[in-house]
């Protein structure tokens, strides 16, 4: 666990700045132990008295390093300054070593702590004297403000005016239409979060507007819905603030839905349309659907089953010509990727009208939609799904074996049809199937699949993991028969006669077969650099020697062609030298101050 939590392996996960304030927070003695755990998860919490006190948590899961904090740094997803001090103070007690307290840590860690807490107290006091002075000498200093900043007038206008809005909805819908304005610039995410900010004001003349008439409030919240949709494509909304502004806006139009009634036929085609425009699903349809009205709703099913046939029409005469033209299926764009506007339109509203049949309880009906165009695996797939989630299991079976019928190489249709006969308990046919995987595809993640299902299939296992190396073995011979051509060969200054190990070494790795990877990484074979560092990593201390001669054949290999700051080059010669006698690692270590020196940094950064 100590090698894992190395300066080098938590500068991999931060950064070097990150790790060089964790180290003053570790040393400073702001680290607070509350508890150590050694399970199979093995972990500790601390607090860290900094600007806060910040609760934080480092484990070890799956080889790796993991972490915690309620700080923003690690909101952010960042491995943060305190979770790297814990890791530090968890690394000194594995090692049974005293962290020794450095006062100039402590002084510049207290003294951030103070710059900190002083700006939260100039705050507070500038708080406080507002909150004391008359209103009339406030307005003065406002309007002062507004005179020299026309954003600040702009805001204080809008403030006005939503504070006392207008009772006629015309001009509640143009106070809408200003609060909500955004002018003709892009705006990055820091300005988009000032705009939500000014526009949240928005929501309280909607709510207004509702609680004086919820009817009338309607097509206003429906106007700021549209405005607000619009401005998410004039902004970067990366922080989702524009969008929560909009779902704000929503949930008022829903409150006023439900306080209205009963709404008119004619609302469910209007329903329809709102739909077809909303972005990212802004509102609860569940809701909406149950406050409009039986005539509504009745009138939103029928227009949308009308619709969705006319797009499903002209994109089934669209295949059809295609075929017609060229022989073959025309393959529709699959997942996220690009659709046309016709391809978008017909997800959207098959979508739709999927929900609705089911809601009616309509599976047959659902069925029959799903079942028009099975031209491709994802067609296939969706009715597997649907089947498997209504529980007809049998029908599920018999479509996903269809769907490999039709499209054997399909990878997600093999993977649908395996989770079945997994699931049920077919054995010899979920074994078939991923043997033809792995042999198609040889990789760790597939070699430990076909094992895994072999035991369901009652295969002897010792005998299958021989026959999967011997293939992948003769597979590696075979290729030495090919002519190495420089273009397609990742290692073209090897001899024909090198064999390439790497998958192979992966998975004696992966079944912790040390010695036997050991011997078949041996020169002339090649193996790939990372599987070489994984098992040099894991040689216990009686192939010290050995480990060594791995990691200066990674190291050899990468540093001619290394950049500053050499992080990763840096990082193998500590991992090196951990191995190595002082007398031999003294003379290595001036060796490479000596053939390197032109790469300052790297010599620079070397231990000492």
């Amino acid at each position: 666990m100590v090698r894992l939590l190395s300066d080098a392996a938590l500068k991999n996960l931060s950064s070097a700045k990150i790790v060089e304030r964790g180290v003053t927070y570790a040393r400073s003695g702001a680290v607070c132990v509350l508890g150590e755990e050694s399970d199979l998860t093995p972990g500790i919490h601390a607090e860290v008295n900094g600007t806060e006190t910040y609760s934080t948590r480092v484990w070890i899961e799956d080889n790796e390093v993991d972490g915690e904090c309620n700080c923003m740094h690690a909101q952010e997803g960042w491995f943060c300054k305190h979770q790297v001090a814990v890791a530090l103070t968890w690394r000194d007690r594995l090692m049974g070593t005293e962290s020794v307290i450095d006062e100039a840590a402590r002084a510049k860690v207290q003294a951030s702590a103070k710059r900190a807490q002083t700006v939260k107290d100039r705050r507070h006091a500038l708080h406080e004297f507002l909150r004391a002075q008359p209103a009339s000498e406030l307005a003065d200093k406002l309007m002062t403000m507004a005179d020299m900043d026309r954003d600040v007038e702009r805001d204080l206008q809008v403030w006005r005016k939503t504070c006392q809005p207008p009772t006629n909805p015309e001009e509640l819908k143009s106070l809408i239409t200003e609060t909500l304005s955004m002018g003709r610039q892009f705006l990055s995410v820091f300005e988009g979060g000032a705009w939500v900010r000014r526009a949240q004001a928005v929501v309280t003349v909607l709510r207004k507007a509702r609680e004086q008439d919820a009817q009338a409030a309607l097509p206003l919240c429906l106007h700021a819905l549209r405005r607000g949709w619009a401005a998410m494509q004039q902004a970067d909304d990366s922080n989702g603030e524009i969008g929560g502004l909009c779902e704000n806006v929503a949930r008022e139009w829903l409150v006023a839905l439900q306080s209205a009634g009963a709404q008119p036929v004619a609302f469910g085609d209007a329903y329809l349309r709102l739909q077809l425009e909303d972005p990212f699903g802004s509102f609860d349809r569940k809701i909406a659907e149950q406050a409009m009205g039986t005539a509504a709703l009745n009138r939103y099913r029928t227009a949308l089953a009308r619709q969705w046939r006319e797009v499903k029409d002209q994109v089934l005469a669209r295949k059809a010509e295609h075929a017609a033209k060229t022989g073959k299926r025309q393959r529709s764009v699959p997942g996220w990727l690009q659709r046309d506007e016709v391809d978008s339109q017909l997800w959207t509203l098959e979508r739709l009208h999927l929900a609705q049949l089911e809601q009616m309880g309509d599976v047959d009906g659902a069925l029959a939609v799903l079942r028009e165009d099975l031209s491709e695996p994802m067609h296939y797939n969706q009715v597997t799904r649907f089947l498997e989630i209504h529980r007809r299991h049998r029908e599920a079976l018999g479509n996903a074996e269809a769907a490999y019928k039709q499209f054997p190489d399909d990878w997600r249709v093999q993977e649908q049809l395996l989770d079945i006969y997994e699931r049920d308990g077919w054995g010899e046919e979920a074994y078939a199937l991923r043997r033809k995987q792995f042999e198609a595809m040889p990789s760790v993640k597939n070699y430990h699949s076909v094992l895994k299902v072999g035991i369901t299939a009652h295969k002897d296992v010792a005998v299958l993991r021989e026959e999967l190396l011997g293939m992948l073995e003769a597979k590696e011979l075979k290729l030495l028969q090919i002519p190495r051509r420089k273009s397609v060969s990742a290692y073209p200054d090897v001899a024909q006669s090198q064999c390439e190990v790497s998958l192979r070494t992966a998975i004696l790795c992966s079944e912790s077969r040390w010695e036997e990877a050991l011997a078949l990484v041996q020169p002339p074979a090649i193996c790939d650099m990372r599987v070489l560092r994984q098992l040099a990593l894991q040689l216990e201390d009686t192939h010290r020697e050995q480990a060594v001669m791995l990691l200066l054949r990674i190291f050899n290999k990468s540093m001619p062609i290394a950049q500053s700051p050499y992080r990763n080059e840096l990082e193998l010669v500590n991992e090196i030298v951990e191995r190595m006698d002082a007398p031999r690692r003294a003379e290595w270590l001036a060796t490479l101050r000596t053939e390197y020196k032109a790469k300052r940094n790297f010599v620079r950064d070397l231990p000492m």
